[in-house]
């Protein structure tokens, strides 16, 4: 006799077979870009005519385009994004030939004299700002360009300019620590941000973005903001740990009439160097990101940005050289800074009880005096706490002895010297280069 079951097993077994199948039909990766270990990259471009977004891979030799793109068995698809946004993003279209990354800085440069009026040296620095947009993945720490002065009209015509230029630029004004959340995760935007003042909360989340590991806790997931920065203000109070990666650009009212800038001009701008600059990035990306570039010579601080925008020209090492002299005034800056720095004064202490008792040793308290010596002979009277001031000297690596009735000490030894000469011109200390233990001078002297 047939119940029936017969039927329902057949009937579950066909859905349990038509689930099966659903479960290998995947659907596409939504993506904004992808860079593969083999050099390959995937790059988001907008539409020539309907505007809709497109992908293009590049495999190191060919390249294909088109709404739906495979690669290494996984099909890809444009994320999908407001179109308020994709009416103010930078995107290009297509690639054309760059021809040489000098050839390319150069032609960049003269479009920011010509249109901006800016000097050769603002210009050249600008410029690798543009290059480093495009091969962002290669740096640790995104630099910032801040454009700061009273001709607020040339300003807003560089960030203009850097609209067409930079990868993923997207021009803002009013953001908000809240505004900056709400950004696409991932995207590698170039922030161009235009508004009076920068709140200190806003200061702070552009300054946790800036790090290319470091990502932003968000209703439950985490952002990624990484991408080149570009602040145009009035007035921008920042804090030394943003200045460390931040060039000014002063905006200085000028005599010269600079040529129209309009929206026809612009566009032709973008059409062209968009083009061109996403054939420099599949190109030199993968070179970038296995530059060594020796920053040595800069100031311990200035060291991750001098690398960040060496790495804007990674096959060429004259241009790389140049960067020496391009920051060589805003490293003699920190190092005048670093006179009066409790570390660097801690270091200074340590220097001069090893040119004074070498081989021999000092009491924590014995270096916190000359600590207050060399403050007060520089204007600074400061009361240094020993206990204070031997924490200082751990966390830079110098090792106290056991305390004793006279409390701890540090023994100066050939290594200890020695540490305290590489700190010092880490630290970008003046006066050590020679190797020489600096004297506890009176200020300006």
């Amino acid at each position: 006799m047939n119940n029936g079951n017969g039927d329902n097993l057949s009937e579950k077994a066909k859905g349990s077979a038509n689930r099966d199948t659903a479960t290998t039909i995947t659907r596409p990766v939504a993506t904004i870009g992808e860079f593969f270990a083999d050099g390959s990259m995937i790059e988001l471009i907008g539409g020539e005519s309907d505007g809709n977004l497109r992908l293009l891979l590049w495999d190191g030799a060919n390249e294909t385009i088109g709404p739906l793109i495979e690669y290494g068995g996984v099909k890809y698809e444009p994320a999908q994004f407001p179109r308020s946004l994709l009416r103010e993003w930078t995107l290009p279209t297509q690639s054309r030939p760059h021809g040489t990354t000098r050839e390319l800085l150069a032609g960049i440069c003269k479009l920011i004299e010509d249109f901006a009026g800016l000097p050769a040296r603002s210009a050249s620095l600008v410029g690798r700002f543009v290059l480093c947009s495009w091969l962002v993945e290669a740096v640790q720490v995104v630099p910032a360009l801040v454009l700061v002065g009273p001709d607020m009209a040339r300003g807003n015509r560089l960030v203009a300019l850097m609209h067409c230029l930079c990868r993923h630029g997207l021009r803002m004004t009013g953001l908000t620590p809240a505004g900056l959340r709400s950004l696409p995760s991932g995207a590698g935007i170039t922030m161009l941000i235009s508004q009076p003042t920068i709140g200190d909360k806003l200061e702070r989340m552009l300054q946790e973005a800036s790090p290319r590991d470091q990502k932003i806790p968000y209703r439950g997931g985490l952002l990624d903001l990484f991408g080149v920065q570009v602040i145009h203000a009035e007035s921008i109070p920042f804090r030394e740990h943003l200045s460390l990666r931040t060039i000014q650009i002063p905006m200085i009212p000028g005599g010269e009439q600079l040529p129209a800038f309009d929206p026809d001009i612009q566009r032709r701008v973008t059409a062209d160097f968009q083009a061109k600059l996403l054939s420099f990035r599949r190109a030199k990306l993968s070179a970038a990101c296995k530059l060594q570039f020796d920053s040595s010579r800069f100031c311990f601080a200035m060291r991750e940005l001098a690398t960040s925008i060496a790495a804007a020209t990674p096959d060429d090492a004259e241009l790389q050289a140049e960067v020496f002299d391009l920051l060589r005034d805003e490293d003699e800056q920190i190092r005048a800074g670093k006179w009066v720095e409790s570390s660097a004064v801690a270091v200074e202490s340590v220097l001069v009880a090893c040119r004074e008792s070498p081989g021999g040793v000092i009491y924590v308290g014995e270096l916190a005096t000359i600590a207050e010596e060399i403050m007060r002979r520089r204007g600074e009277n400061i009361t240094m706490d020993p206990g204070v001031f031997g924490k200082r000297l751990k966390l830079l690596g110098f090792k106290t002895e056991p305390r004793d009735a006279k409390g701890m000490k540090v023994r100066l030894t050939e290594d200890v010297c020695r540490r305290a000469l590489q700190l010092a011109h880490d630290l970008g200390i003046p006066g050590v280069d020679s190797g020489a233990p600096p004297e506890p001078t009176e200020k300006g002297a």
